[in-house]
């Protein structure tokens, strides 16, 4: 018996497998002809961005070093030129009349101590290798020369005597306590060779306080050396200025401040500021004691 033949009407014929193979293999080489010049192009962009952002990084770092070198040396000739406008005011303090009003070298004293002692300072190197000004070195010194020029050599201020005593008494109260601030309030006349100053002092008590004028408080481990650290005195007090008008200096320069009022207010009790000055090395009138 015979199967009746199929018709091939309604049918689509199917390509041959040769062909169809053909056909991927061309649209695949087809892509990778188009994508290759893509991603070359695309690495090259990738490259050249890179080389870009590093150009404008190192010409970002140049500028930055020829700003701190300009600075550096701004800073620099700032720093001479102040040197040079403070050896011109004291080669003319120096070149002055000797019997220069009284008035004015007191006065001078409080502008010149405003801050205390002037303790000498390190100046690093700037970035160009330019020398470090002296300036912090001069200004140390600018005290002294006054004191020299200014004071009879043995100027009194109560028990210690000399230019140099008395500089390292500013020494003493400016290193051992923060941030000292020394106000002229008020200046008077008081005799025809003698004025006196009506002052603020102001300080702030921290550990090396504690350890160098109150060291009995440190040995004890007081609870009032609690009481005192990082505490800020404000103390009222006088400065009286005579002067030798037959050399135009100061002959005594005599300082008292009152550390009873503040000390009482951050104590509580007269027992207990007795307590804290009874070893120290600061009167309640502010001299200093003989080791």
């Amino acid at each position: 018996m015979q199967l009746p033949a199929q018709s091939l009407v309604g049918h689509k014929r199917l390509p041959g497998m040769g062909s169809l193979e053909d056909t991927v293999m061309y649209h695949a080489e087809e892509y990778t002809m188009e994508s290759a010049p893509t991603t070359t192009r695309k690495m090259k962009v990738s490259a050249s961005r890179r080389e870009r952002c590093r150009i404008n990084q190192a010409r970002y770092r140049k500028r930055q070093r020829q700003h701190e070198e300009e600075l550096d040396k701004s800073i620099f000739e700032l720093q001479e030129e102040i040197q040079e406008l403070q050896t011109q005011h004291q080669d003319m303090m120096r070149s002055a009349p000797q019997n220069e009003s009284m008035w004015v070298v007191a006065t001078e004293y409080f502008r010149l101590f405003r801050y205390g002692y002037m303790t000498p300072m390190a100046t690093a190197k700037s970035s160009s290798d330019e020398k470090p000004s002296p300036l912090p070195v001069k200004q140390a010194q600018v005290q002294l020369d006054y004191l020299q020029t200014y004071m009879t050599p043995d100027v009194v201020d109560g028990t210690v005597s000399g230019a140099e005593a008395l500089l390292e008494k500013w020494k003493f109260i400016s290193l051992h306590h923060d941030d000292v601030y020394f106000q002229l309030k008020r200046l008077e006349q008081v005799g025809k060779e003698s004025l006196v100053a009506v002052t603020s002092t102001s300080a702030t008590i921290t550990e090396k306080t504690l350890r160098h004028v109150y060291p009995h408080l440190v040995g004890e481990r007081s609870p009032l050396a609690t009481k005192l650290l990082n505490q800020r005195l404000i103390m009222c007090g006088s400065v009286r200025f005579d002067w030798d008008a037959s050399c135009g200096r100061m002959m005594r320069v005599e300082s008292k401040v009152d550390m009873l009022t503040p000390m009482l207010k951050l104590l509580g009790s007269l027992d207990d500021v007795a307590y804290v000055f009874n070893n120290a090395l600061l009167t309640l009138d502010g001299r200093i004691v003989s080791n």
